[in-house]
């Protein structure tokens, strides 16, 4: 893991805080949960790590916040957004059932 930030960075839902490469084509960008804030105040140095080791701590107004390289966020809670868009023409596969079922 390569990490852009430095102790003492303020970070917020969204950022990019580390990069891992899979291999010469693929490389995840890690980034902080949509509802996590604070000043990073420790750094896991560059290595190899499992997706379970912590490796971002945040301090938000005294409260602790251990970050590691993946999130878990449940399936039918919806993720944050700023504005949700709205569907102006129907989506139309060319498969009879589908567009009969959803037209």
């Amino acid at each position: 893991m390569v990490t852009p930030c430095q102790v003492g960075s303020h970070v917020t839902g969204g950022d990019i805080y580390g990069t891992v490469t899979e291999n010469s084509l693929i490389q995840h960008k890690i980034m902080v949960p949509p509802r996590s804030r604070g000043t990073v105040t420790h750094i896991a140095p560059p290595g190899h790590y499992s997706v379970s080791d912590v490796v971002l701590e945040l301090d938000f107004e005294g409260v602790a916040e251990q970050l590691t390289m993946m999130q878990v966020w449940p399936v039918r809670q919806t993720r944050p957004v700023v504005e949700k868009l709205v569907a102006n023409h129907p989506l139309l596969t060319g498969q009879r059932v589908l567009d009969a079922l959803f037209p």
